[in-house]
């Protein structure tokens, strides 16, 4: 009798597990997107909530008016609140083409981010006529260049060191060809800009190793190793990183520089070539630090949230600094801004000894 009492409960048990795996296997996730119609906010237990109601403008169920409730959480990515006429994505969850629920997913944002890149656009023309249209296609250029070329390679498991190089070539002569054309002027900022950028790479390299960094510090870094197959270098692609994101200080130098050295032998055509060269590094002094201290800023600025969350635990400054993502940031930053002040000599030397 015991066993089969036994015997059915194993039976029930796997019945419930068949059941419980169909429903799973038949149930569908869409993303959509959808307007907000109306809104009510209530409490339940001491948190906001609003009772949302929406038109589905895509898919299956476009044009269904839908209700649900939005649970708005403090400190989270949800702690949004829906108004009137906001376009937002929302899940939809379906059983046998059938809805059964919906949840808030995401604001819809690529419109006024639209705006603002024909607003930057229209600016660019209007202040640098067909030189600005000129730096937007080079920008155009940069964002392939990282899309097509760069990004497939590392999939593909190129080297690191020969992927970067070769996606800042290309980034550093498409650039300055469409700006300044086929000249002198252009084939001393080009290299200038690779010298001092592959400075910062080298030295990049060599304290990251020391260091002992495995690239895989950032919170997004981990959902790319956790979440995805991808077989890359990790620590190469920290290192490519931070070579790509010194570029664009460095080709600002570098032109700034090459561009004043040729003014001055435009104007006085028996300039020495010492002469040129310290008037090279002497604008070069005006411009270290503002650029220097736009490097520093711009990294210190996206490890700001990890810098309070420090501060607030009252670790001690020898802690921070041996932190792995802190003290990749600051390899960035230095490394970076070490190669931005070698391209000052580098440049002015390249410039002063080939005008003429």
């Amino acid at each position: 009798m015991l066993k089969k009492v036994c015997l059915i409960i194993v039976l029930l048990i796997f019945c419930d597990w068949l059941t419980a795996n169909a429903i799973a296997v038949n149930k569908e996730y869409t993303k959509v997107k959808a307007v907000v119609l109306e809104e009510v906010v209530i409490q339940q237990n001491e948190a906001s909530v609003q009772s949302v109601k929406v038109r589905i403008l895509e898919g299956e169920f476009k044009d269904s008016v839908i209700q649900f409730n939005h649970r708005l959480i403090e400190g989270s990515k949800y702690n949004i609140q829906l108004v009137e006429n906001m376009k937002v994505f929302v899940q939809l969850t379906t059983e046998n083409n059938q809805l059964i629920s919906i949840a808030f997913l995401e604001v819809v944002r690529d419109g006024y981010l639209l705006i603002l890149l024909i607003l930057f656009f229209a600016l660019l023309i209007l202040f640098g006529g067909f030189k600005g249209f000129r730096s937007f296609i080079a920008l155009i250029i940069t964002g392939l260049c990282l899309v097509k070329i760069f990004m497939p390679m590392i999939i593909q498991g190129y080297n690191f060191i020969l992927s970067t190089v070769l996606v800042c070539s290309i980034i550093v002569i498409a650039s300055f060809i469409l700006i300044s054309g086929f000249s002198k002027k252009s084939l001393c900022a080009i290299l200038g800009t690779i010298g001092g950028t592959i400075v910062s790479g080298i030295l990049a390299v060599l304290f990251g190793n020391l260091i002992q960094l495995t690239g895989i510090s950032d919170e997004t870094v981990q959902m790319l190793v956790t979440q995805t197959n991808l077989n890359i270098d990790y620590r190469g692609l920290l290192y490519s990183g931070i070579t790509i994101g010194v570029l664009g200080a460095v080709m600002d130098v570098s032109m700034t520089i090459t561009s004043v050295v040729f003014e001055i032998k435009k104007t006085n055509k028996k300039v020495r070539i010492s002469t040129l060269f310290f008037s090279g590094l002497s604008v070069g002094k005006d411009i270290m630090a503002t650029m220097t201290n736009t490097l520093i800023l711009a990294y210190a600025g996206t490890s700001l949230p990890l810098l309070f969350l420090f501060a607030v635990g009252e670790m001690t400054l020898v802690d921070i600094v041996n932190t792995q993502y802190i003290a990749s940031e600051i390899i960035r930053s230095l490394c970076g801004s070490i190669g931005l002040l070698l391209t000052i000599p580098i440049t002015s030397l390249i410039a002063a000894t080939n005008n003429n």
